[in-house]
């Protein structure tokens, strides 16, 4: 089972449904102009039309400043093998639209042990947060940590992952739980949300150029 599971902090997410809901609108908003459309109120879309770009550009450009910090780690940090002894969960809350709902990120942080080669001593670290319920997928404790110059950050690579999601797992012992993010990641709702609001974009300048 191939697999590239980053941390929360390096995922670029969804930016292809924000950039097909650009080219869509800006489509739509190019056919309400050809048909007569003209005014404030196309220059309102205009702009309106450039908030999803600037929210994707930020994505793209946050994950790839981290993915670079990544990067400098595994070719000037220090490596050393590390063994996986644990999973935190941690549900970060937030609020989200007009009413400010309370809802909540779940992160996943895996606990390593790692041992000095000099003196023997064994800590444990803590990895970055990962959407996903990485340890759902892992077949081994084993994988390499990396880390920076600072030595104040670690970056965990070299996962062996199963090769079907029913072999065993390293933390079979332990109950299951329902995992968000393993039933879709909400895959589902937003491409349902980007077909309706799509579809209400095009009949609302259908109805714009009938009148």
């Amino acid at each position: 089972m191939k697999q590239k599971i980053r941390p929360a902090e390096e995922e670029i997410g969804n930016v292809a449904f924000i950039f097909l809901f650009v080219i869509l609108w800006y489509s739509a908003l190019l056919g309400s102009v050809m048909s007569g459309g003209a005014g404030i109120t196309v220059i309102l879309f205009f702009v309106a039309g450039l908030l999803p770009v600037y929210s994707a550009v930020t994505m793209i450009r946050r994950a790839l400043f981290y993915r670079k910090q990544r990067a400098d780690a595994i070719a000037y940090g220090q490596s050393q093998p590390g063994r996986i002894q644990g999973v935190v969960r941690q549900d970060v809350p937030y609020h989200s639209g007009k009413n400010r709902t309370l809802r909540y990120h779940r992160y996943y942080y895996l606990k390593v042990d790692i041992t000095d080669p000099v003196t023997g001593v064994t800590n444990t670290i803590q990895s970055q947060g990962y959407r996903k319920p990485i340890h759902r997928y892992l077949a081994s404790e084993q994988v390499r940590v990396y880390t920076d110059r600072s030595g104040w950050k670690y970056y965990l690579e070299d996962f062996r992952f199963k090769e079907r999601m029913s072999d065993p797992g390293i933390f079979d012992d332990r109950p299951l739980e329902f995992e968000e993010t393993m039933a879709g990641n909400g895959r589902v709702v937003q491409i349902i949300f980007v077909i309706v609001f799509i579809l209400m974009i095009l009949s609302m300048f259908m109805e714009g150029g009938a009148l």
